[in-house]
């Protein structure tokens, strides 16, 4: 069995120095939190949790056939987020603009997902960067704060370039996403 989910690889040198000033802020870091490392950064499109291996062939092709006519774009990586909620947060993000040119593709991706009898959580998408989770929150009200201070902001521009089905492997020192196929967008 692998773990799988499918997502678009982020890279942001600048939003990478903005993390890295809030790893170091006193306040901050008066809560627990697990860091997300940049080379690990990405949208998740659909969590597939525990897969056969044997399935890897067809979500290969389902992700080339999904995404075959889908262009390559640029947005922003905007405003700082929690979930679920300030008062209460557990995971630490930062936003993406827009994924609307990915959505017909994105929704052709889960009906065939449907059809082909994989299963995977049916929330609504909230593209989200995933920058830390917050394992004990000492110090709650930094968090409104840094969501006051950052909701708005614009951290960089990203190229949303490629589709990847990646295998999610734990180890002692935290989670490797190993790409197993990366679909190219056009452009």
């Amino acid at each position: 069995m692998k773990r799988l989910f499918i997502g678009i690889p982020i890279e942001s040198q600048r939003s990478v120095q903005q993390v890295e000033a809030w790893r170091n802020d006193v306040q901050l870091n008066r809560n627990v939190l697990n860091w997300t490392i940049p080379g690990n950064w990405h949208i998740t499109l659909f969590f597939l949790g525990s897969t056969e291996e044997s399935a890897v062939s067809l979500l290969k092709r389902i992700i080339d056939e999904s995404f075959s006519k889908t262009q390559a774009y640029e947005t922003n990586l905007c405003g700082v987020g929690v979930f679920p909620n300030a008062h209460n947060p557990k995971v630490l993000w930062l936003g993406l603009q827009n994924l609307q040119p990915l959505m017909l593709a994105y929704s052709m991706l889960g009906e065939l997902l449907r059809q082909n009898g994989f299963s995977f959580d049916q929330k609504p998408l909230k593209p989200h960067l995933t920058i830390a989770r917050v394992k004990r929150a000492d110090n709650p009200s930094i968090f409104q704060t840094l969501l006051a201070e950052f909701q708005e902001t614009i951290f960089d521009q990203v190229h949303v370039n490629s589709v990847v089905l990646f295998e999610s492997q734990t180890t002692p020192s935290g989670p490797i996403y190993k790409p197993l196929f990366e679909k190219q967008l056009i452009g």
